[in-house]
């Protein structure tokens, strides 16, 4: 992003009732910007919070310094294939973590909270454990666990909710008894019953807390998130900021880029309260789209163009997002 896009962003800014959260990530590397220290500097004066996402591998000491001295609110580390030599801490990167913590400790910080992005597959779900035991020596004090998003055939094999897309139309039945459970010992006497008794329809709760599988929810839009992309294009949603095809069920789906507006042409506030954006807004919050990851009847589910709904672009029913299984800060 070039510092003239940034500086429209930010003047966008200022004419907004509320301060904003300020995420710098999304698809790509922040930490490359040769300008990420101004920038994050600027946005400290206009944001509620600022966060970051990063891979970790570009974090230097005086960076982490600055961001300590910015008072950086979260400095999230995507962990994406983490090895289990790394959560006995002899990688790079836990290395640079612990560097972190060392800092704030010597400058009377408690900020960047540290945050972890930990993708579970069928190659890493067994290696979180040992990276939850090791929060107190790093200093984590946020962790977010999201599963993958398949972008070739081969990724396929590594996701772990085949079973979880076809249970999401699976609601609970209005006629279905309450079941309130209470707290109990997980172990190996207790898995099996617990977790067939979690799979069922019927109305489950623990201590009150209602684990029913929700119906379809834009995480964005119930936020009142936008995704700003590098050339100052607005988007609702990270999923909609770039063209790709990822994999559904085994198969491609394209997503074409879904563009609202560019904050070098026309400020912020106003494309967020365009006619055409509010109406998406309502279409989304409204969620009256066909729940394609369980069903994938048709071949409509290959793009985000129209469904079986008569929906048109774009379409939300086959957003992993907005079913509950890929999530970031």
């Amino acid at each position: 992003m070039t510092g003239e896009t940034f500086s429209r962003l930010l003047k966008s800014l200022i004419h907004f009732e509320y301060k904003p959260v300020i995420v710098l990530g999304g698809f790509g590397e922040p930490l490359l910007h040769p300008s990420i220290i101004e920038m994050i500097a600027r946005a400290k004066k206009l944001a509620r919070r600022v966060e970051i996402i990063t891979n970790g591998l570009l974090l230097t000491e005086n960076m982490a310094r600055e961001f300590i001295r910015l008072g950086v609110d979260v400095l999230w580390f995507s962990v994406d294939s983490p090895h289990t030599e790394a959560a006995e801490g002899s990688s790079e990167l836990f290395s640079k973590i612990e560097m972190l913590g060392a800092l704030r400790r010597s400058m009377n910080s408690h900020l960047p909270e540290t945050g972890f992005v930990f993708v579970a597959t069928n190659s890493t779900v067994d290696q979180f454990p040992p990276l939850l035991r090791g929060a107190v020596r790093y200093g984590v004090s946020r962790y977010m666990v999201t599963n993958l998003l398949p972008y070739s055939a081969d990724a396929c094999n590594e996701i772990l909710y085949t079973r979880a897309l076809d249970e999401v139309k699976d609601q609970p039945s209005p006629w279905s008894p309450l079941i309130q459970l209470p707290r109990m010992d997980w172990n190996e006497r207790t898995f099996t019953p617990l977790s067939q008794t979690l799979r069922t329809r019927h109305n489950i709760r623990i201590q009150n807390a209602s684990l029913d599988m929700p119906a379809g929810r834009c995480p964005f839009i119930e936020t009142g998130s936008v995704a700003v992309s590098w050339d100052g294009s607005v988007s609702p949603c990270l999923p909609l900021m770039h063209s790709h095809v990822s994999y559904l069920h085994t198969n491609p789906r394209t997503v074409d880029r879904y563009i609202i507006g560019n904050v070098n042409d026309t400020p912020l506030a106003q494309i967020w309260n365009d006619e055409k954006h509010l109406s998406f807004r309502k279409r989304v919050q409204e969620f009256n789209f066909p729940p394609c990851t369980s069903c994938g009847g048709c071949d409509m589910v290959e793009a985000n163009q129209e469904d079986c709904f008569g929906n048109t672009f774009p379409t939300c029913g086959a957003c992993l997002w907005a079913w509950g299984v890929i999530q970031c800060p």
